[in-house]
């Protein structure tokens, strides 16, 4: 079934909290795997590429896309012998429901000014 507005609600009763992360942020599966997985502590990257089994090179681009998008946090911690390791995780719980719940009165309000429009003198 293709993913859309319409079938948000039977999802969401459904449990499918992936799909609704998909539709409203524009996230791929892999990224709310990640999501999810370094929400409940700090991860490194070798952690998390052994988690969604990817390599590191894809690991790292998936989480920049991820940092650019604003749901982690990354933190560069100096090693005790020398050298640095990079470790993320995931922005608060709070901060992406504000964010979801403004995501809807977004589309609330597109909708509601598509249906409030006369669609006969709508361009083509």
């Amino acid at each position: 079934m293709k993913k859309c507005l319409v079938n948000l609600p039977g999802v969401i009763r459904n449990g499918g909290r992936c799909d609704i992360f998909e539709c409203l942020f524009g996230l791929k599966p892999i990224h709310v795997k990640i999501y999810f997985y370094i929400l409940k502590q700090k991860r490194t990257t070798k952690e998390i590429s052994s988690h969604v089994d990817r390599d590191r090179t894809t690991t790292v681009r998936l989480l920049q896309s991820m940092e650019m998008q604003g749901i982690l946090n990354k933190e560069i911690e100096s090693l005790p012998y020398g050298g640095i390791r990079n470790t993320y995780s995931g922005i608060p719980q709070e901060k992406i429901k504000n964010r979801l719940q403004r995501t809807v009165k977004e589309v609330e309000s597109a909708v509601n000014q598509l249906v409030n429009q006369d669609w006969e003198n709508m361009p083509e």
